[in-house]
C-alpha cells in the first residue's frame, strides 16, 4: 500500500510549481516518494529534485528546460497558469495553452509506457463545445511559430479576445484530439476544471474588480472555496496509477457545480457542456 500511487523513485515534471495549485502538486509527490523536476518563472521553494526555470512564451526557453529534464518520465503535470484580466489575451492563450502545447509535445517521446498527463483548465473553458470552430481554426496552427503568428493577426486577436476561457477551451480540445493517439502509445491524459480556488490567481482578479461578489456566482452548493491542495491532491491522483484506466476526460473538481448546471438547478452562466 505504501506505494498505491505508483510515484516512488519515478520522475515528474510539473509547470507552475512556485505557488498556487502547481505547488500543492509539487509538495504531495515529493511526500509520493517521486523525483520531482519543477519548473516555473518564479522562485521554487519546495524541495524538489531541480528546480528549472522557464519562460513557457518562448519556445527556446522551453527547449532549454526539456534539456535539463531526465530521458524517462511517468508523469506531466501542466499547472502553469494566469488569469486574464490582468494578463493581456496575447500572453495569457500564449501562457496558457501554446507553451503549455510545446513541453507536452517536446516531453512526449520521453514519457514511459503506462505515463500519464494532467492539465488543469477551468469551469471557465466548459463552454467549447459553443466555440468549436475557432478553437479549431487555431489548434489547426499546429507548431508554436505558427500559433503565435496567428494571434498577432487581426483575425486571432478578435477570437482570442477573451484570452482566459479560449486558452482553457483550447486546453479541453486539445485533449479531446490527441487522447486516442496517445492511447495506442499506453499514455494517459485529462484535464480537470477547478471550481473558484483561493490562490494568488483569485487574488490578482479581486484587484481588477472581480472578487468574491463575482465568484460566489461560481462556488458549489456547500459555498465552499477550494484551497490549491484540493486541486494539486486531485491532479496527483489522476495521473497516479490508480486512474491507470483512465483518459481522454475532462473532469470538474468542484463538489458538484457542474452536475447543479447538468441537473438545472443554477444557472449555465458560462454556457457549460460536458
Amino acid at each position: 500500500m505504501n506505494n498505491i500511487l505508483g510515484y516512488q523513485n519515478q520522475n515528474v515534471v510539473v509547470t507552475g510549481a512556485a505557488s498556487g495549485m502547481g505547488a500543492a502538486c509539487a509538495e504531495r509527490l515529493i511526500e509520493a516518494g517521486a523525483n520531482v523536476y519543477a519548473l516555473d518563472i518564479n522562485e521554487i521553494s519546495a524541495p524538489v529534485t531541480k528546480a528549472i526555470k522557464v519562460n513557457i512564451m518562448d519556445k527556446d526557453s522551453i527547449t532549454a528546460a526539456v534539456a535539463e529534464l531526465p530521458d524517462k518520465i511517468f508523469s506531466l503535470f501542466n499547472c502553469a497558469g494566469v488569469p486574464c484580466p490582468p494578463v493581456p489575451p496575447y500572453n495569457t492563450v500564449m501562457i496558457n495553452f501554446v507553451g503549455m502545447r510545446e513541453l507536452t509535445r517536446q516531453l512526449l517521446p520521453r514519457i514511459v509506457k503506462n505515463g500519464s498527463i494532467a492539465s488543469i483548465a477551468s469551469t471557465a473553458g466548459m463552454a467549447w463545445r459553443t466555440n468549436k470552430e475557432n478553437v479549431d481554426k487555431f489548434l489547426a496552427q499546429d507548431t508554436f511559430e505558427a500559433a503565435d503568428a496567428w494571434l498577432q493577426t487581426e483575425e486571432g486577436a478578435a477570437i482570442s479576445a477573451d484570452g482566459y476561457a479560449f486558452s482553457k477551451q483550447c486546453m479541453i480540445v486539445y485533449m479531446f484530439n490527441i487522447a486516442g493517439e496517445l492511447a495506442k502509445k499506453h499514455i494517459r491524459i485529462n484535464t480537470i476544471c477547478p471550481s473558484p480556488t483561493e490562490s494568488a490567481f483569485s487574488q490578482q482578479m479581486e484587484e481588477i474588480g472581480l472578487g468574491k461578489d463575482v465568484t460566489d456566482l461560481f462556488t458549489p452548493a456547500n459555498g465552499q472555496y477550494a484551497d490549491g491542495g484540493d486541486m494539486g491532491d486531485a491532479l496527483v491522483a489522476i495521473n497516479s496509477n490508480l486512474f491507470r484506466f483512465v483518459s481522454g476526460c475532462l473532469i470538474p473538481v468542484d463538489w458538484g457545480y457542474t452536475a447543479e448546471i447538468t441537473a438545472g438547478q443554477r444557472d449555465n452562466l458560462m454556457n457549460i457542456s460536458l
